[in-house]
């Protein structure tokens, strides 16, 4: 059963680069670069980099990225 629980992973994981971004993410990222943004989410944090990776100039963008194994307890809990 963990087998095939990583072989999902890992088919997920590849697909993540043929991923697009939603409608005008690209350019409000843009728009709010000034401004400071940070990025909390329940994936882990090795995956949000996999994620944003394929995005130009997402990461640079966000001062702080926090992942739920970085996090005693994940969304909704206020820790995230």
């Amino acid at each position: 059963m963990k087998m095939l629980s990583c072989l999902r992973m890992s088919f997920v994981v590849c697909r993540w680069e043929e991923a697009k971004a939603l409608p005008d993410a690209d350019r409000l990222i843009a728009h709010l670069h000034k401004v400071p943004l940070a990025l909390a989410s329940n994936s882990l944090r090795e995956y949000i980099a996999a994620k944003i990776s394929h995005h130009k100039g997402w990461k640079e963008c966000f001062l702080a990225i926090l992942g739920s194994d970085q996090v005693k307890s994940g969304k909704p809990a206020p820790d995230l």
